[in-house]
């Protein structure tokens, strides 16, 4: 039967599908449900091939795969199959798949926020730029001919009109050449640089880089924490973060702390000369080992800065969707200038 699927691919999960599926998966093993007696009854009500997924899954279960594995092998998002690889260390599984669940449902509704946004302004900005362009090949040719019969040396407000529609015409070549530039600086660049690196040049990324910065330190002190809760010593959690393949990033990093661990240095002074974490989680941690208490700090931490995170998505939201219309807006009052200075300056003219 596992032969047999591996010759089907699997069926297209959404992000928000998986979000669901996993935090449905928590609420029922928080219930009492064993892991295989969830995922049979959330084989219910599954379109086919999803319903194919999940008897996969029963499946690898039953021959002894992690259930991280299985959700890699459905080609689940990687940063919902890290929070199951530490649940499944940590013991905090039904708990750690609800918080995941509900941490990328968040992120899949601010997307979809994100996304109304920015469709009616975009409509509208293509309906001026047809309107625009409707002007200026219909009505702008008409305006020139008449002001160069009655000045000769042309009219300035003509040439700034025409200015503007030459850029409007090559913004487009210019926006599609810097995406191929991206994308071949992605494929023979970026690809090829360390985990650490690629890091290094996303906190790099302005406006970008401090929300990476962030949504990276909260997913280490979250799940770090867990780690610390359920009896392990600080060298055995970094070292169980080095062997998760699902995040290098986190692999690499936490392999080279281990290492300074291990060469008698202290958690904070490692922390404090990493450049990818929030400069407040050397002091959390160094606060949390003085009265050790240092599981719950980083857990309230956590807690913290993804409140923080939402706060802060939440008021970039609020302030896209007016910026794009008052974009909109100075395109409709250029265009009625357009059109109208030039009648104005011919009936003075006459």
């Amino acid at each position: 039967m596992t032969a047999g699927y591996l010759n089907m691919k699997p069926s297209k999960w959404t992000l928000k599908e998986q979000a669901r599926f996993l935090k449905e998966l928590g609420e029922l093993l928080e219930q009492g449900y064993s892991l295989s007696h969830a995922l049979l009854f959330l084989k219910i009500n599954k379109e086919k091939k999803k319903e194919k997924d999940l008897v996969y899954a029963l499946q690898l279960l039953k021959e002894g795969a992690p259930f991280y594995e299985v959700l890699s092998s459905l080609k689940f998002q990687q940063g919902l199959v890290s929070h199951v690889f530490f649940s499944e260390q940590h013991g905090r599984q039904s708990t750690a798949l609800k918080e995941a669940g509900d941490f990328w449902l968040q992120r899949c509704q601010e997307t979809d926020k994100l996304k109304k946004l920015l469709s009616y302004p975009i409509f509208l900005f293509v309906i001026v730029t047809l309107v625009f362009t409707a002007f200026e090949r219909i009505l702008l040719p008409k305006f020139r001919t008449l002001f160069t019969s009655l000045s000769p040396g042309g009219s300035s407000y003509l040439d700034v009109v025409l200015s503007f529609s030459r850029f409007l015409h090559r913004l487009p070549y210019g926006l599609a050449c810097m995406a191929a530039g991206l994308g071949l600086l992605y494929i023979f660049w970026f690809k090829k640089l360390s985990p650490l690196k690629k890091m290094s040049v996303k906190l790099r990324i302005p406006f970008a880089g401090r929300f990476i910065r962030s949504f990276s330190t909260q997913f280490f002190a979250s799940q770090l924490s867990g780690l610390l809760t359920a009896g392990l010593s600080i060298n055995e959690s970094f070292a169980l973060f080095s062997q998760s393949r699902q995040q290098p990033f986190y692999q690499t990093l936490c392999g080279l702390i281990q290492r300074q661990l291990t060469d008698g240095k202290s958690l904070e002074s490692i922390l404090e000369g990493l450049p990818y974490f929030d400069k407040n989680l050397a002091f959390i941690v160094a606060n949390g080992q003085k009265y050790g208490r240092l599981d719950q700090e980083l857990y309230h931490y956590s807690r913290k800065l993804l409140l923080s995170l939402e706060d802060k998505i939440e008021h970039y939201l609020r302030i896209v969707q007016p910026a794009l219309f008052s974009f909109v807006g100075l395109l409709i009052v250029c265009i009625y200038m357009a059109v109208l200075l030039p009648m104005y300056s011919l009936i003075n003219s006459m």
